[in-house]
């Protein structure tokens, strides 16, 4: 009976969530399934360490729309991680990732999760690691939800892409293949975040971020066609692209028109 009644509280759990999201306009290309594009950097060898490390996970922001952007890229950091294993990388990435969900009113919510990662993270189970972290970002977009905010559950997920295709588009760039080069052109997604950072509101859109992230994305979908791997040079365009809209992502004054920083 227990069993049934369980069962019966996860099928509205999950059938609200589902409702929030539609009501939201989160689709199915938002967080849970980035989990695929992150499994995809397996396909991106060697791992670009150096640019995983040059990440600063001391770094905040007295912003919502930031902090959910780094979130994101910080779980694709986390997938180069475990793919490389590297163990103390992962572990101080955890840590990051929990300060910061904090800050995005999830914290409760990965306070299970913080202990699967390093308890993982102890017994070098590197698929495990995966999972849990495609998790931990799922239940970060999950509180968004719940706070009725899908704006900054596409940004978490926006923010982990984006991290993914910049790490990617290095790695191509330094050890080049038609393989890579194709694995790289994700329309259907890339489609889907430029939607959303053209629904942000009108006050929002004119902030150095969105203008920065929002035209750099139009220009690297207009190089990415489907069915042509993209050349050498193509790639690495593509590559600048990413690292400009991440530096402007991650900038300090990038929310502000007049100096200022404003949530």
């Amino acid at each position: 009976m227990r069993e049934a009644t369980n069962h019966e509280a996860r099928s509205i759990d999950e059938s609200a969530t589902q409702h929030l999201r539609e009501e939201l306009g989160v689709n199915e290309l938002t967080t849970p399934l980035v989990g695929k594009v992150f499994s995809d950097l397996e396909l991106f060898q060697p791992p670009p360490l150096d640019l995983v490390r040059s990440f600063d996970l001391k770094q905040s922001f007295p912003n919502r729309f930031q902090t959910a952007l780094q979130f994101g890229a910080m779980v694709a950091n986390g997938f180069v991680a475990t793919i490389a294993r590297q163990k103390q990388l992962l572990i101080d990435t955890g840590r990051a990732l929990i300060r910061e969900a904090n800050t995005l009113s999830a914290g409760q919510r990965l306070t299970s999760r913080s202990r699967a990662l390093f308890d993982l993270s102890e017994r070098n189970d590197w698929q495990g690691l995966r999972m849990e972290l495609n998790a931990t970002q799922e239940d970060v977009e999950d509180s968004m939800l719940e706070l009725k905010d899908g704006e900054m559950a596409d940004l978490v997920s926006l923010g982990g892409w984006l991290r993914g295709f910049q790490l990617a588009a290095h790695v191509t760039a330094d050890h080049y293949t038609p393989e890579k080069a194709t694995a790289l052109v994700r329309p259907t997604v890339m489609d889907y975040f430029i939607a959303r950072m053209d629904c942000l509101s009108p006050s929002m859109k004119k902030r150095p971020v969105v203008i920065a992230i929002a035209s750099r994305l139009k220009t690297i979908r207009a190089i990415a066609v489907p069915g042509k791997p993209p050349t050498e040079g193509d790639v690495v365009r593509m590559r600048d692209l990413a690292d400009e809209a991440m530096k402007a992502a991650l900038s300090k004054d990038a929310m502000s028109k007049d100096g200022g920083s404003r949530p």
